[in-house]
């Protein structure tokens, strides 16, 4: 299938096309909070190591390490979703499962919220207010 976008033809896969319309469901049922590890995770360089192994481990609400960095270290009561999420991301590919998460954290957040920067200063009052854990 080929969309017209902006003067140019852009070619859909309709594949891709039901896997990011499933995505979408799963992301609905994120939280915030929940969202915005899993945008910190896609985001991070740590990705890439991100295996199947990782994906179960959140899915059974339990923390992940990767190169020392932890990731879901809180109790994310939406871990299901948010391995649902990650394992859709890694088939479709990082930076578009990473937009589509941050388009709808403009939704959750509203048109007048810098989502970078409530996304960092969330983050960063969490950490705050948190005890700090190592990892190692």
């Amino acid at each position: 299938m080929q969309v017209q976008c902006s003067g140019r033809l852009e070619r859909r896969h309709p594949a891709k096309e039901q896997l990011l319309a499933e995505l979408r469901t799963w992301e609905r049922q994120l939280v915030l909070r929940s969202l915005d590890e899993a945008i910190r995770l896609i985001e991070s360089d740590k990705v890439e190591k991100l295996t199947g192994r990782h994906i179960q481990c959140i899915a059974e609400y339990d923390a992940i390490t990767i190169d020392g960095e932890c990731f879901f270290d809180k109790a994310f009561s939406s871990g299901k979703q948010v391995a649902a999420c990650l394992a859709f991301a890694m088939e479709i590919g990082w930076r578009e499962a990473l937009d589509d998460m941050m388009r709808l954290r403009v939704t959750l957040l509203g048109p007048g919220t810098d989502a970078v920067s409530a996304r960092s200063g969330s983050h960063e009052a969490e950490s705050a207010a948190a005890p700090s854990h190592s990892a190692a």
